[in-house]
Protein backbone atom coordinates (compact mmCIF):
# COMPACT_ATOMS: atom_id res chain seq x y z
CA UNK A 1 0.00 0.00 0.00
CA UNK A 2 2.45 2.54 0.91
CA UNK A 3 4.50 1.37 -2.64
CA UNK A 4 0.91 2.76 -4.20
CA UNK A 5 0.41 5.70 -2.00
CA UNK A 6 4.30 6.58 -3.33
CA UNK A 7 3.77 5.97 -6.80
CA UNK A 8 1.10 8.39 -6.99
CA UNK A 9 3.08 10.88 -5.23
CA UNK A 10 5.67 10.44 -7.64
CA UNK A 11 2.59 10.47 -10.69
CA UNK A 12 1.68 14.02 -9.23
CA UNK A 13 5.13 15.15 -8.91
CA UNK A 14 5.88 14.45 -12.61
CA UNK A 15 2.49 16.16 -13.40
CA UNK A 16 3.79 19.34 -12.05
CA UNK A 17 7.15 18.97 -14.07
CA UNK A 18 5.24 18.53 -17.31
CA UNK A 19 3.04 21.46 -16.73
CA UNK A 20 6.40 23.55 -16.09
CA UNK A 21 7.94 21.57 -19.11
CA UNK A 22 4.84 22.68 -20.89
CA UNK A 23 5.44 26.48 -20.35
CA UNK A 24 9.16 26.65 -21.10
CA UNK A 25 8.36 24.62 -24.35
CA UNK A 26 5.58 27.02 -25.27
CA UNK A 27 7.65 30.08 -24.85
CA UNK A 28 10.48 28.51 -27.04
CA UNK A 29 7.69 27.42 -29.62
CA UNK A 30 6.63 31.45 -29.50
CA UNK A 31 10.70 32.32 -29.47
CA UNK A 32 10.59 29.90 -33.05
CA UNK A 33 7.65 31.44 -34.15
CA UNK A 34 8.75 35.01 -33.49
CA UNK A 35 11.62 34.76 -35.55
CA UNK A 36 9.79 33.87 -38.17
CA UNK A 37 7.59 36.25 -38.14
CA UNK A 38 10.29 38.98 -37.95
CA UNK A 39 11.84 37.77 -40.84
CA UNK A 40 8.39 37.93 -42.66
CA UNK A 41 7.91 41.55 -41.07
CA UNK A 42 11.40 42.55 -42.41
CA UNK A 43 10.31 41.64 -46.12
CA UNK A 44 6.44 43.07 -45.56
CA UNK A 45 7.86 46.36 -43.95
CA UNK A 46 5.73 46.45 -41.12
CA UNK A 47 5.33 44.93 -37.14
CA UNK A 48 2.90 42.95 -36.16
CA UNK A 49 3.47 42.21 -32.63
CA UNK A 50 1.82 38.67 -32.15
CA UNK A 51 1.33 36.90 -28.94
CA UNK A 52 -0.02 33.03 -28.92
CA UNK A 53 -3.79 34.08 -28.77
CA UNK A 54 -3.61 36.22 -31.68
CA UNK A 55 -1.34 33.36 -33.81
CA UNK A 56 -3.89 30.48 -32.29
CA UNK A 57 -6.52 32.43 -34.13
CA UNK A 58 -5.06 32.78 -37.26
CA UNK A 59 -4.14 29.67 -37.14
CA UNK A 60 -7.80 28.33 -35.93
CA UNK A 61 -9.29 30.91 -38.82
CA UNK A 62 -7.08 29.66 -41.46
CA UNK A 63 -8.37 25.87 -40.76
CA UNK A 64 -11.79 26.60 -40.59
CA UNK A 65 -12.79 29.76 -43.20
CA UNK A 66 -15.21 30.86 -43.48
CA UNK A 67 -15.62 31.07 -39.83
CA UNK A 68 -17.55 33.65 -37.49
CA UNK A 69 -16.40 34.69 -33.66
CA UNK A 70 -19.02 32.34 -32.13
CA UNK A 71 -17.44 29.15 -33.94
CA UNK A 72 -13.92 30.57 -33.33
CA UNK A 73 -14.75 30.98 -29.58
CA UNK A 74 -15.97 27.50 -29.45
CA UNK A 75 -13.46 26.17 -30.88
CA UNK A 76 -10.40 28.05 -28.90
CA UNK A 77 -12.48 27.96 -25.52
CA UNK A 78 -12.19 31.78 -25.49
CA UNK A 79 -15.10 34.21 -24.71
CA UNK A 80 -16.81 35.87 -27.95
CA UNK A 81 -15.39 39.04 -26.45
CA UNK A 82 -11.94 38.28 -26.66
CA UNK A 83 -11.88 36.59 -29.66
CA UNK A 84 -13.91 40.22 -30.93
CA UNK A 85 -10.66 41.81 -28.79
CA UNK A 86 -8.43 39.78 -30.55
CA UNK A 87 -9.89 39.73 -34.37
CA UNK A 88 -10.16 43.51 -34.44
CA UNK A 89 -6.51 43.72 -34.10
CA UNK A 90 -5.65 41.15 -36.42
CA UNK A 91 -8.38 43.18 -38.95
CA UNK A 92 -6.26 46.25 -38.58
CA UNK A 93 -2.72 44.54 -39.08
CA UNK A 94 -4.45 42.90 -42.09
CA UNK A 95 -4.02 39.10 -41.26
CA UNK A 96 -7.81 38.72 -41.17
CA UNK A 97 -10.67 39.92 -43.47
CA UNK A 98 -14.19 40.71 -42.50
CA UNK A 99 -17.02 38.64 -45.05
CA UNK A 100 -20.56 37.68 -45.64
CA UNK A 101 -21.50 34.71 -47.10
CA UNK A 102 -24.08 35.57 -50.26
CA UNK A 103 -26.94 33.65 -48.63
CA UNK A 104 -26.46 35.28 -45.06
CA UNK A 105 -25.70 38.97 -45.08
CA UNK A 106 -25.88 39.23 -41.09
CA UNK A 107 -23.87 37.04 -40.25
CA UNK A 108 -19.56 38.44 -39.99
CA UNK A 109 -17.09 35.40 -40.89
CA UNK A 110 -13.74 35.84 -41.20
CA UNK A 111 -10.71 35.05 -43.66
CA UNK A 112 -7.31 34.97 -43.54
CA UNK A 113 -5.54 37.86 -45.71
CA UNK A 114 -2.11 36.62 -47.71
CA UNK A 115 -0.12 38.17 -44.82
CA UNK A 116 -2.23 35.81 -42.10
CA UNK A 117 -1.50 32.83 -44.35
CA UNK A 118 1.77 33.17 -44.30
CA UNK A 119 1.14 33.70 -40.57
CA UNK A 120 -0.52 30.59 -41.11
CA UNK A 121 1.46 28.29 -42.39
CA UNK A 122 4.70 29.08 -40.54
CA UNK A 123 2.50 28.24 -37.60
CA UNK A 124 1.24 25.14 -39.40
CA UNK A 125 5.19 24.32 -39.86
CA UNK A 126 6.18 24.46 -36.66
CA UNK A 127 3.07 22.50 -34.91
CA UNK A 128 3.82 19.59 -37.85
CA UNK A 129 7.13 19.00 -36.66
CA UNK A 130 6.01 18.81 -32.82
CA UNK A 131 3.44 16.74 -34.19
CA UNK A 132 6.26 14.19 -35.90
CA UNK A 133 8.51 14.49 -33.01
CA UNK A 134 5.33 13.29 -30.81
CA UNK A 135 4.29 10.60 -32.84
CA UNK A 136 7.72 9.19 -33.11
CA UNK A 137 8.34 9.64 -29.25
CA UNK A 138 5.03 7.63 -28.46
CA UNK A 139 6.05 4.44 -31.42
CA UNK A 140 8.38 3.06 -28.50
CA UNK A 141 4.71 2.00 -26.38
CA UNK A 142 2.77 -0.73 -27.05
CA UNK A 143 -1.02 -0.68 -28.00
CA UNK A 144 -1.83 -1.21 -24.71
CA UNK A 145 -0.02 1.16 -23.45
CA UNK A 146 -0.97 4.30 -26.01
CA UNK A 147 -4.86 3.11 -25.40
CA UNK A 148 -4.30 3.79 -21.50
CA UNK A 149 -2.11 6.86 -22.18
CA UNK A 150 -5.22 7.87 -23.97
CA UNK A 151 -7.48 7.55 -21.49
CA UNK A 152 -5.80 8.51 -18.89
CA UNK A 153 -4.67 11.83 -21.05
CA UNK A 154 -8.83 12.27 -21.98
CA UNK A 155 -9.49 11.65 -18.44
CA UNK A 156 -6.75 14.63 -17.24
CA UNK A 157 -8.57 17.13 -19.96
CA UNK A 158 -11.86 15.95 -18.27
CA UNK A 159 -10.83 17.25 -14.45
CA UNK A 160 -10.86 20.33 -12.40
CA UNK A 161 -8.10 19.74 -9.65
CA UNK A 162 -9.16 22.83 -8.18
CA UNK A 163 -12.63 21.66 -7.55
CA UNK A 164 -13.40 20.56 -4.29
CA UNK A 165 -14.89 17.44 -5.46
CA UNK A 166 -13.52 15.44 -8.04
CA UNK A 167 -16.01 13.69 -9.83
CA UNK A 168 -15.00 9.59 -11.18
CA UNK A 169 -15.60 9.16 -14.31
Amino acid sequence: MEYLTHAKQEIFDMYIKLIHQQEQQESLMKERITEEIEQMERELGSELKLNMSDIHTISCIGDNEPINVTSIAEKMEFSKATISRISTKLIKKDLIIKTQLSDNKKEIYFRLSQKGRQVHIIHQREHEKIEGRFKRFLSRYSSEEILFARRLFHDLLATDFLAEDIKKT
